[in-house]
C-alpha cells in the first residue's frame, strides 16, 4: 500500500521569515473571483486600482482593459481593506483585515507576503486590522486599529509603531497624511493628533497632540488645505487646532479622497466632485436602472471612478454624468458559493445556504450565475421569481437545457436557456411547507434519474421525498413506514445510481433509500447490521454529503468522516447483507487510521478515472484513487490558491479534466487532466513526454475508452505497471507497481479496449 499524505500543513517557515514570496499558480488553476464589492481604490500615473472582498484589478486608463490580481497570483485570499500604488516605487500594497499585507511588484508581477503586523503576539487580532495606507518622503504610514506603523518601500522592511493613545495605549488609526510636515491621524474615540514628520521621538505618546475627543473617519489635503471627516458625517477644514465645519451631510460619507485638483466625496448613495475652490463640480446621485451604495470614489482624467459595493466599479464621465460604464472584469456576483453544476464547458452557482443545522434563517436574496461561452451571467433578483436561499443545482441528463434550481425556502425554479419557465412551491403542486408556515418550502436538494424524473427532498415536512415528472406533476413518495416524525426533521442532499434508485440524506437519522421499480423505501442508519456510521452521542451522523461513484458505490459524507457503501442496492434484498464502512489506509508510519477522520465532508465528487475529490469544512480538498486507498492530493490554502480551507462544494468536468472548487471566499479551479471515456482509441496521448530530471508528478495518459486495459512495459518487455481505467485517463507514478521509480529509457505503453478489439500502442521516455 502506498505511503498516504498527512492531512496537516505545517507554517513553522513562517516563525522565522517575515516576508516571503507568493506562489503564481497560473499553471494549473484559474480564478473565478467577485470584483463587485467594491472595498477600497487607488491610483497610478495610467491606471486605477480597486480592491474588492479579496482580490483586485487594475483599469489601465489608454487601452481601457483590465488585469486581475487574485489567490492564483499569489494573493492570501483574506478579506482586503486597504489598497495602495506607488509611482515611485512601482509597487502595490495590499493590506488586510487581519493585519497581513501584500507587496505586488509592477515589473514582474511578484507577490511578496509581509507577515509582521499579523504575526505581532501583543496586539489581539481584531486590533492587527490595516486600514489606510499614506506615502511620503519614501515611508508609508500604515493606519491600524491599533496604531501607525511605518515602512520603508526604498528597504522593504518595518521601521517603528506608534501607540499614540492615552498612556500609549492602542487607538484605532483611520487614515493619516502628511500636512506642512506634521503627521496627523484620524482617530476613533481619540480625536485628530498629529506631530512632526520627522520627530525622533515619534514612539514616544507624548509628543502627539490632539484636536478634540471626536470620532475622525478620513483625513485629506486638498488644495494645501487639510480637511476631515468625522463620524457625525460633517466635513472640517483644520486650522491649527481649531476645526471649521465646511459641509455637513445627512446621509452617511464613507470616504472623501483628493486626486487631480478634485475631492471626491462619497456618501452611500451619492458623489460630490468638489474643485480647488470646494465649488461643487459636479455630483453623481444614482442613475435609472440601478441602486448605488457606494464604498469610495476617485476623480482621474476627467473620469469618475465610483467603487460600489454591489456594481463594482462604475465609470462617469465629467461631461457626462447621466450614464456609465461598468469596468469591473466579468465574474460571478459573489464569493460565498454554496453550491455548484458542472457541464461541459459550463457552470452554474448558488449562493444561498442553510447552516450546520439546516437551518435557512436569515434569509437571503443571493440569486444564482451561469457561467457559459466564457462570459458570467448573474441573474437579477426578479429573473428568480424573488426566490430565496437557492441552494442546489440538478440538470436533465436528457436535455441540458433543463435546470432545476431548489430553494431552501421557496421551492424549485425550473430554467430553460437562462429563462425561468416553471416556479414551483405548494401553492401549485403537491410540496409541503414546515408545520409552522406552508409557505416555507424547504427543498434542500433535487436529482435526476436516467429515467428522467426528477426526485427531491422536501424537508421538514410530512412526506419528505417526492418526485416530480417532465410535466412539473408532483408525487408524494410515502417513507413513513421507515422514517417517523418527518415534519420533526430535516433532510437535504439527495443522489440516485444507475439502477434509478435514491438516496436522501437525513439531519440525524441515516439515509432513506428508495427504489422506484417495487415502490420499497428502506432506511440506512446505524440500526442496520453492516452499517457503520461515526458514532456521535449515541445517533447517526448528519449525513451531509452522498455521490455513487463510476463504480455504483455510494460515496458518504458526514458531518465526522467518510463512509463508502459497496453495493448499495443491496439494502432492498431480502436479508439484506449491507456494508458501509470507512476507509482504512496506512499514515507515512505504516500505521492504520481512518481516511478523513472525525472531518466535516461538504461535497464529493467523481473524475473520469473514477476518483474521488472530497471537499471539506476546514480542511480543504483531497483527492483520493477509484478506491479510496491513495491520497493524490490534498490542497489547502498553504499548497494551494485556494482562499480558504472552508470549501462548500465540489464538480469535476469529465470532458476537460477541470475540477471546481466553491468556497466561502471564492472560486477555484484546478486542471486534473482527467477525463471522461471516449469513443475510441485513436486520441491516446501520454504527457509530460519525455519525463526529464526532477520531475516528481505523474504521467497522464488519456484519450482512453472507458475500461480499458492499460499495461506499461520497458523496452524489454518487463511490465512496470496495469490498470483497467475507469473513464478516459489514467496517471503513472513512473514507479514500479508503485515501489522504486523506474530508471532511464523508453516505455510502451499498451492500450487494449475494454471489447478486446481495438489496440493502441503510446512510447513515453524517461530521463533520469
Amino acid at each position: 500500500m502506498k505511503k498516504q499524505f498527512k492531512l496537516s500543513i505545517s507554517f513553522i517557515l513562517l516563525l522565522f521569515v517575515t516576508h516571503s514570496h507568493a506562489q503564481d499558480f497560473t499553471q494549473q488553476w484559474n480564478g473565478y473571483f467577485s470584483y463587485f464589492d467594491i472595498r477600497a481604490m487607488s491610483t497610478s500615473t495610467d491606471r486605477v486600482y480597486a480592491a474588492a472582498e479579496n482580490a483586485f484589478f487594475s483599469y489601465d486608463l489608454n487601452s481601457q482593459t483590465v488585469e486581475k490580481f487574485s489567490s492564483i497570483q499569489g494573493l492570501s485570499g483574506e478579506e482586503i481593506s486597504a489598497i495602495y500604488h506607488s509611482d515611485t516605487y512601482a509597487l502595490t500594497l495590499v493590506g488586510y483585515e487581519n493585519g497581513l499585507m501584500q507587496i505586488v511588484m509592477d515589473n514582474n508581477q511578484k507577490v511578496f507576503t509581509v507577515v509582521d503586523i499579523n504575526n505581532k503576539q501583543t496586539i489581539s487580532p481584531p486590533q492587527k486590522r490595516i486600514n489606510h495606507f499614506y506615502e511620503h518622503e519614501g515611508k508609508v504610514l500604515i493606519s491600524t486599529k491599533f496604531g501607525i506603523a511605518v515602512y520603508d518601500l526604498e528597504n522593504l522592511e518595518f521601521g517603528d509603531s506608534f501607540f499614540i493613545g492615552d498612556n500609549a495605549s492602542e487607538l484605532n488609526i483611520k487614515q493619516t497624511t502628511v500636512f506642512n510636515e506634521n503627521i496627523y491621524a484620524a482617530t476613533q474615540g481619540g480625536g485628530i493628533r498629529y506631530a512632526a514628520f520627522d520627530d525622533p521621538d515619534l514612539v514616544d505618546y507624548q509628543i502627539w497632540q490632539n484636536i478634540g475627543q471626536a470620532n475622525w473617519r478620513a483625513i485629506e489635503v486638498f488644495n494645501n488645505q487639510l480637511y476631515a471627516l468625522q463620524n457625525s458625517n460633517r466635513l472640517f477644514e483644520i486650522n491649527g487646532a481649531s476645526q471649521n465645519l465646511v459641509q455637513s451631510y445627512s446621509e452617511k460619507v464613507n470616504d472623501i479622497i483628493a486626486n487631480q485638483d478634485r475631492l471626491t466625496i462619497s456618501l452611500k448613495s451619492k458623489v460630490e466632485v468638489r474643485d480647488a475652490n470646494f465649488n461643487l463640480a459636479f455630483y453623481v446621485d444614482g442613475f435609472s436602472d440601478v441602486t448605488l451604495d457606494i464604498s469610495t470614489a476617485v476623480f482621474k482624467d476627467e473620469n469618475l471612478f465610483i467603487g460600489d459595493k454591489n456594481l463594482g466599479v462604475l465609470k462617469v464621465k465629467e461631461s457626462n454624468q447621466s450614464e456609465f460604464e461598468s469596468v469591473s472584469p466579468d465574474g460571478p456576483i459573489l464569493n460565498s458559493v454554496f453550491d455548484l453544476k458542472v457541464l461541459p464547458n459550463e457552470l452554474w452557482v448558488v449562493y444561498g445556504e442553510y447552516n450546520q443545522f439546516w437551518n435557512p434563517y436569515p434569509l437571503t436574496k443571493r440569486r444564482a450565475s451561469h457561467f457559459f461561452d466564457e462570459e458570467w451571467y448573474n441573474f437579477q433578483f426578479d429573473e428568480l421569481d424573488n426566490a430565496r436561499e437557492l441552494s442546489h443545482i440538478a440538470v436533465d441528463p436528457q436535455n441540458s437545457n433543463r435546470v432545476m434550481i431548489s430553494s431552501y425556502f421557496d421551492g424549485i425554479l425550473e430554467f430553460s436557456d437562462n429563462e425561468l419557465l416553471n416556479h414551483y412551491d405548494s401553492q401549485n403542486t403537491n410540496m409541503e411547507g414546515v408545520p409552522s408556515n406552508s409557505n416555507d418550502v424547504r427543498v434542500g436538494a433535487s436529482v435526476f434519474t436516467q429515467q428522467g424524473d426528477l426526485y427531491f427532498t422536501n424537508s421538514q415536512s410530512v412526506n419528505p421525498l417526492k418526485k416530480m415528472n417532465a410535466n412539473g406533476q408532483v408525487s408524494i413518495i410515502d417513507v413513513s413506514d421507515i422514517y417517523f416524525e418527518a415534519s420533526k426533521n430535516a433532510v437535504a442532499k439527495i443522489e440516485a445510481d444507475n439502477s434509478g434508485n435514491v438516496y436522501a440524506a437525513t439531519y440525524k437519522k441515516g439515509i432513506i433509500a428508495y427504489q422506484p421499480s417495487t415502490n420499497t423505501p428502506k432506511m440506512i442508519s446505524s440500526d442496520v447490521q453492516g452499517v457503520d456510521f461515526p458514532e456521535v452521542y449515541y445517533e447517526n451522523p448528519r449525513i451531509t454529503a452522498l455521490k455513487t461513484d463510476l463504480s455504483s458505490r455510494l460515496w458518504i459524507g458526514t458531518s465526522d468522516g467518510l463512509r463508502v457503501m459497496y453495493n448499495p442496492s443491496s439494502i432492498f434484498e431480502n436479508n439484506a447483507n449491507v456494508s458501509v464502512s470507512p476507509i482504512i489506509i496506512e499514515d507515512v508510519d505504516g500505521l492504520a487510521q481512518e481516511l478523513l477522520f472525525k472531518q466535516f465532508i461538504t461535497d464529493i465528487a467523481v473524475d473520469g478515472a473514477n476518483n474521488k475529490w472530497i471537499s471539506t469544512a476546514d480542511a480543504g480538498i483531497v483527492q483520493v484513487s477509484a478506491n479510496g486507498q491513495d491520497v493524490l492530493n490534498q490542497f489547502t490554502v498553504s499548497n494551494s490558491p485556494l482562499p480558504t480551507n472552508s470549501v462548500s462544494s465540489v464538480d469535476a468536468d469529465l470532458t476537460t479534466g477541470i475540477v471546481y472548487f466553491g468556497t466561502s471566499r471564492g472560486l477555484v479551479s484546478f486542471n486534473s487532466k482527467i477525463t471522461g471515456g471516449q469513443d475510441d482509441l485513436e486520441n491516446v496521448r501520454a504527457y509530460p513526454n519525455p519525463v526529464r530530471p526532477g520531475f516528481n508528478g505523474r504521467v497522464t495518459i488519456d484519450g482512453l475508452t472507458d475500461r480499458a486495459n492499460v499495461k506499461i512495459t520497458d523496452i524489454s518487455g518487463n511490465l512496470v505497471y496495469e490498470e483497467t481505467v475507469s473513464g478516459g485517463s489514467v496517471q503513472w507514478d513512473t514507479r514500479a507497481f508503485g515501489k522504486h521509480k523506474v530508471s532511464s529509457g523508453v516505455y510502451l505503453v499498451l492500450i487494449t479496449g475494454a471489447d478486446q478489439k481495438e489496440t493502441q500502442i503510446a512510447k513515453i521516455m524517461i530521463i533520469r
